[in-house]
């Protein structure tokens, strides 16, 4: 009798010496970088009551497991290590070794960001470089969740070697790769993109919830919400049945698309766990998904600026930079609205605050959806970041559409951001200009620089109204600042665009 009573209590006492231990994201672990100047916080789960104490580089916190959990915050550290974080609550010791400090940010977007060095032009380059232990990733796997979670998938901080960031982002590892080189600290970076997203997908549903014209999202996002698991079950078994096929060699056709491409869901599962880690900054290449039709690409000068201020918010920093890439040049053929997309993100640019946006429109001779030369749009990145956040004394901002005027038959426009003069790179007349009269048909231009001013005129225009700069997916500039920044696209008119993509 005592035997058996001793056997029905085992499993009871195991399961209070677990409950006493605490656990800890996936984000805080060995080899991660934590962010200089800023307050440093540690968090994680815990038996409800139990105190918790840490310690890390001379100072030490404790707190009380409540409702579950449990938070303690540090000072601000300067750039330095590698340490180590120690933490312990009852009988359980967690010690994270090789702790550095120094300048994190987060990489987000859609398939542009996600696209690997391996697949890049300049993967020899990358992959040939020496080991750098002071640039370090934490890359998460593709997650959606209907409900905001604790913890992401599993994953570990690496360092740079050859081996590990020939899968990491290739936009992200050119930006991490110069600012660890200018600032001589420290590089860690979350990488959280995938492919075929949405800026909604992103966003939380509290954001949809307190925010007033975004209704239908809302109303979307719940219908998303309410339907998750019917549609990942759905997946799985579609997905089993295509590989099943496949081993067999019977014809296929496409692979499922991922159920988790929805409202809410990346940001439930992949933001929403590491929201407590203290970052600089958010680098962000997307927009192609919410360019699919003219509306959507006109709607995203709402989305995006609601998906940064929720960020804002989650991560408790209501100034969080936010350095996004304004879209490259894709095909005439492709149905994307580009051009309107662009100006969104132009829009979001000059109306949100603490924002930065790099042109990539004429970044090297490809046109596709992914284009492979990411090195000079992650340089951009991070010349726009020294000089926005980090003060250094360099140009960070093409010329931008100031002003127009008209005067007989030309339309002059002038432009802010101007340091030294405009010029062309082919020593050419300036490319990519469209002038319309009144009837608002555009007609290519003849454009010249002078002085600090593009003067534009035309044979099919008598009476110009409006002129437009690279409004359309597949140009060519050739229009630049003395400093070598490309002018941003633009155009000096307000009408109403009619949608490309009507099917």
């Amino acid at each position: 009798m005592i035997r058996i009573t001793l056997a029905l209590l085992a499993p009871l006492l195991l399961t209070g010496a677990l409950q006493a231990n605490f656990s800890l994201p996936h984000v805080l672990s060995d080899g991660m970088v934590l962010q200089r100047d800023k307050p440093v916080r540690i968090w994680g789960k815990g038996k409800e009551g139990a105190e918790v104490k840490a310690w890390l580089n001379g100072q030490d916190g404790k707190t009380t497991v409540q409702n579950g959990r449990w938070s303690i915050t540090f000072e601000p550290y300067q750039a330095g290590g590698p340490f180590e974080l120690t933490i312990q609550s009852g009988e359980k010791t967690q010690i994270i070794k090789d702790v550095m400090i120094g300048e994190v940010w987060i990489a987000g977007g859609q398939s542009n960001m996600q696209w690997s060095l391996s697949g890049s032009i300049h993967k020899e380059q990358a992959l040939s470089m020496k080991d750098n232990d002071r640039i370090r990733v934490f890359k998460q796997t593709r997650h959606s969740t209907a409900t905001l979670q604790f913890d992401t998938l599993p994953a570990k901080w690496m360092p740079s070697t050859a081996v590990n960031r020939k899968h990491w982002s290739a936009v992200a590892y050119w930006f991490a790769d110069d600012l660890q080189k200018r600032l001589g600290v420290p590089v860690g970076l979350l990488i959280n993109c995938d492919g075929g997203t949405r800026a909604q997908y992103w966003t939380p549903l509290e954001a949809f919830q307190k925010t007033k014209g975004f209704e239908s999202s809302l109303e979307e996002a719940m219908i998303a919400k309410n339907t998750f698991e019917s549609l990942r079950i759905q997946y799985e078994q579609g997905l089993a049945n295509f590989i099943d096929k496949r081993k067999k060699g019977e014809k296929t056709g496409p692979a499922p698309t991922y159920y988790g491409r929805v409202h809410c869901g990346y940001y439930n599962a992949m933001i929403h766990p590491i929201r407590k880690f203290s970052s600089r900054g958010v680098i962000w290449y997307q927009g192609e998904r919410n360019a699919l039709t003219t509306g959507e690409a006109m709607a995203y000068r709402k989305f995006f600026p609601l998906m940064i201020g929720s960020w804002r918010d989650a991560f408790g920093d209501p100034n969080l930079p936010f350095l996004f890439v304004q879209l490259p040049r894709m095909s005439e053929s492709n149905p994307r609205d580009v051009p309107a997309l662009r100006e969104s993100q132009l829009h979001t640019v000059r109306n949100v605050p603490h924002t930065g946006m790099v042109v990539s429109v004429d970044v090297g001779k490809e046109v596709g959806l992914h284009p492979q030369l990411k090195k000079p749009i992650g340089l951009r990145l991070a010349k726009l970041a020294r000089g926005q956040i980090y003060g250094e004394k360099i140009p960070i901002a093409g010329p931008r559409f100031k002003e127009f005027s008209v005067e007989k038959a030309e339309l002059t426009i002038r432009f802010d951001n101007l340091t030294g003069g405009l010029k062309t790179s082919d020593e050419k007349p300036p490319t990519e200009f469209t002038l319309c009269g009144p009837d608002k048909k555009f007609h290519p231009a003849m454009a010249k620089i002078v002085e600090d001013t593009i003067v534009l005129s035309s044979k099919e225009v008598t009476e110009p109204v409006a002129a437009r700069y690279c409004w359309r997916n597949e140009c060519f500039p050739n229009l630049f600042s003395q400093n070598g920044l490309p002018v941003e696209p633009f155009r000096t008119d307000s009408f109403e665009l009619p949608e490309k993509n009507p099917k």
